[in-house]
C-alpha cells in the first residue's frame, strides 16, 4: 500500500494551503527590506556623547551630526562631526584617540608638508587635570586657520582638529584658546 495524500475529497483549505504559504512568503520577503537594500539614505547619527576611550568621553551637550566614526589601530577611536550650536565658530571637527605606540601611523587633517608650511604657526599650552597640559597648535594655510588640540592621559593621546575659514581675520591664537575652552568644557574624565 502506498501512502499518498489526495486533495480531491478534502476541504478547500488543504487545496489552497500551499498557495497561501507561497504568497505569504513572497509578500514578507518583498516588504521586509533594510533602508540600505531599498537604496534609501540612512539617517545621520546625532549622539550626545562621543566615547574616546574607556574613561574619557566628549559631551557635545547639544548633540552633533556624526559623519563618520570608527576604530583607529587596536584601541583608538575617531569621529568626524559638526556640533549643533550657533555659537560655535568651528564647523567640522575631527576627534581621535590613539596610543603612544600608534603615534607614527596617525594621520592628521593636514599632511606633513602642509603642517610644515603653516604660516603664523604658534603653540599654546593649557593646564588639564592630573598635572597635565593640553597643547594647541594654530596656523594659517590657504586662507584657513588650522587648529589642533592635543592632550595625553597615561598612554592615550587625544586629538581634536579643525580647519576653520577665518573670514573675520581673527587672531589664530585667540581662536585656538576658544577651541581649547570648547573642548575642555565637553570632556568628561572618569
Amino acid at each position: 500500500m502506498k501512502s499518498v495524500i489526495k486533495f480531491e475529497n478534502s476541504p478547500i483549505i488543504w487545496k489552497l494551503f500551499p498557495k497561501i504559504v507561497l504568497c505569504l512568503a513572497f509578500g514578507f520577503l518583498t516588504v521586509c527590506k533594510t533602508p540600505e537594500s531599498k537604496r534609501a539614505a540612512s539617517s545621520i547619527e546625532t549622539p550626545r556623547y562621543l566615547r574616546l576611550n574607556y574613561d574619557v568621553v566628549y559631551d557635545t551637550s547639544e548633540g552633533v551630526t556624526l559623519y563618520e566614526s570608527g576604530r583607529l589601530f587596536a584601541r583608538g577611536l575617531f569621529y568626524d562631526f559638526t556640533i549643533h550650536t550657533s555659537a560655535s565658530k568651528f564647523e567640522r571637527i575631527k576627534a581621535s584617540s590613539y596610543t603612544e605606540d600608534n603615534q607614527i601611523d596617525f594621520k592628521h587633517i593636514l599632511t606633513t608638508e602642509e603642517l610644515n608650511s603653516l604660516k603664523n604657526k604658534q603653540y599654546q599650552y593649557f593646564s588639564m587635570p592630573n598635572d597635565s597640559r593640553a597643547s594647541v597648535l594654530t596656523g594659517i594655510h590657504n586662507g584657513n586657520c588650522y587648529i589642533r588640540w592635543e592632550w595625553q592621559k597615561e598612554s592615550f593621546i587625544f586629538v581634536f582638529e579643525t580647519d576653520v575659514k577665518n573670514d573675520s581675520g581673527e587672531n589664530p591664537t585667540s581662536l585656538g584658546k576658544e577651541f581649547h575652552e570648547n573642548i575642555r568644557k565637553g570632556l568628561r574624565i572618569f
